[in-house]
């Protein structure tokens, strides 16, 4: 497989770009389409990365604000309250694990049915994330959001972010240049290149069990349970059948394509989608 891989300075302009240095750390990038059903498939990735290289990687993600994503979604909201690119950033100033956490219950309502993303949906997302709901509804209005929608256009257009999904790779030298991944690939190909950038000998964490990651993650594929866990399909499915067996977990079939969330849930997913 050819990996495109690129070159990115951060020195250019620094107030933008600088980051503090910093041990045994990088600092990605993650530019994305909420509505890219790629950019959703690159999900259990950045998940994985943020459980096994927790204490050496920083992720930030980013929703592109291109013209062509910011249109997406404009043509699907009605006003600032439904609309995801605005929502995410009000969810951004509440910190950046909840408006991780936030993004992800909003992927798990519009995918995989390509669902117009709803005010009700983003309150849910927004609740189920821990942000505080009457500060997120106070910050959908305000300009400040358009700043700062303005100032991640900035970034974007510094990293010449050509294609979706990107990563953007720095480490904790900021006179070094960044490395830019376009598109996606497997696993390693991410991990390869942290360890490049660290140059050290890096012990992974431990991955939670499959329940645990189903329980913290709300709405699962199976495909996303291969990646993260890596197991022979066969034996993936016999430890998903037990945790069936058990009561644990439910399975749903859309399109096709096996989902599992936690048999307690009291409404099923497939019934907001």
């Amino acid at each position: 497989m050819n990996t495109e891989v690129k070159s990115v300075s951060k020195n250019k302009n620094d107030d933008m770009l600088v980051m503090e240095p910093t041990n045994h750390l990088v600092e990605i990038y993650y530019f994305f389409d909420p509505f890219s059903k790629e950019c959703i498939a690159m999900e259990p990735i950045i998940n994985k990365l943020l459980i096994e290289y927790r204490d050496h990687v920083s992720i930030k993600k980013v929703l592109a604000p291109s013209l062509s994503v910011l249109t997406k979604c404009q043509a699907q909201s009605t006003s600032n309250k439904d609309n995801v690119a605005l929502a995410y950033k009000a969810a951004e100033i509440q910190g950046r694990s909840k408006a991780r956490a936030f993004i992800r219950y909003i992927f798990n309502r519009i995918s995989p049915k390509n669902s117009i993303c709803t005010q009700e949906m983003i309150d849910d997302s927004a609740r189920l994330a821990g942000i505080d709901i009457t500060t997120f509804h106070q910050d959908l209005q305000s300009p400040n959001l358009d700043t700062m929608l303005k100032y991640d256009l900035a970034v974007y257009r510094e990293m010449d972010v050509e294609s979706l999904p990107t990563m953007v790779f720095f480490s904790g030298d900021v006179h070094e240049e960044g490395v830019k991944v376009e598109g996606s690939y497997p696993y390693h190909i991410y991990t390869y290149i942290i360890n490049e950038l660290l140059n050290i000998e890096i012990e992974k964490k431990q991955l939670p069990s499959i329940l645990e990651y189903i329980r913290a993650y709300e709405f699962v594929s199976f495909d996303e349970l291969k990646t993260i866990f890596e197991w022979r399909a066969g034996l993936l499915l016999n430890e998903l059948k037990k945790l069936r067996l058990q009561r644990l977990i439910e399975v749903i079939n859309v399109d096709n394509q096996d989902f599992y969330q936690m048999k307690s849930t009291k409404e099923s997913l497939q019934h907001k989608h």
